[in-house]
């Protein structure tokens, strides 16, 4: 029996390898499948990149808006203060002087101390990107849980994009070499006549062209928002000689400056 199941599906490889249809069809879906891995890539990336570059901005730009906001908020209850001494000149210091609600509140829900940042990240090579990359699509590939329609096959795959996702956002190529070593699921092989396989490809394409809409969708809205926008003009900048982040901070501290100066004044 073995041996006639032997023959039978060599017989079927044999027959599908001279049908030109069941070729190009197959040809359409591994295509797609090439592409979903390779927009699942991007997006990846993308998101991996606007990561440190957050955190960049958050160390050297976020913390003085934070202090700026702070001190236009101080500013603000200075010139109330101010304004409550012109009108009840030595009283307005009074312990027994009411207390304006909204500084009731400002008191109760302003933070008294910042979390501390988390430490700057290393910065990894040309190489070591081009071999995340690299087992990053062949993993999607394998794993991707668009790529089947089988419910159990596709829980199973979304675990395993998860720890796909995951090393490579934190540049593990260890545990991303670990996840390629991994057997995939065994399928147990189902027969089928010439019709219904191509009836399943061409079904497989066109769910594969959904996906493929999707996640360029997907790129597309994240490629337009405001953060990767001013992380290309970073970049742009810093190709030109400028950093674009000093700059903004420059603006800050000057900023900072004058919000003290003023609430000195009003002291």
């Amino acid at each position: 029996m073995f041996q006639r199941r032997s023959r039978r599906s060599l017989k079927q490889a044999i027959d599908q390898a001279g049908d030109s249809e069941l070729r190009e069809l197959q040809f359409d879906v591994q295509e797609r499948q090439e592409r979903i891995a390779q927009l699942e890539f991007e997006i990846l990336d993308t998101n991996a990149e606007l990561g440190r570059f957050e955190h960049e901005f958050e160390a050297r730009v976020g913390v003085l808006e934070r202090q700026a906001q702070d001190l236009e908020a101080d500013l603000e209850q200075a010139r109330f203060k101010a304004a409550r001494r012109a009108q009840w000149g030595d009283r307005a210091d009074s312990p027994d002087m009411h207390v304006d609600v909204l500084e009731q509140y400002r008191r109760a829900w302003t933070p008294k101390e910042k979390p501390p940042e988390p430490p700057p990240e290393e910065p990894i090579t040309e190489e070591v990107k081009a071999e995340l990359k690299t087992l990053f699509r062949a993993l999607a590939k394998r794993f991707h849980p668009d790529l089947v329609t089988d419910i159990k096959a596709k829980g199973w795959r979304q675990k395993i994009m998860a720890q796909v996702n995951e090393a490579y956002a934190n540049q593990n190529v260890q545990a991303l070499k670990a996840l390629a070593a991994k057997e995939d699921r065994p399928e147990v092989p189902v027969q089928k006549s010439r019709e219904q396989i191509l009836a399943d490809l061409r079904a497989e394409v066109r769910r594969l062209d959904g996906v493929i809409r999707t996640l360029e969708r997907n790129l597309h809205e994240l490629i337009n928002s405001y953060t990767v926008k001013l992380m290309l003009d970073v970049t742009i900048a810093a190709r030109q000689g400028r950093d674009l982040l000093e700059e903004m901070a420059k603006d800050l501290r000057n900023k900072i400056s004058h919000l003290e100066a003023e609430i000195a004044s009003l002291s």
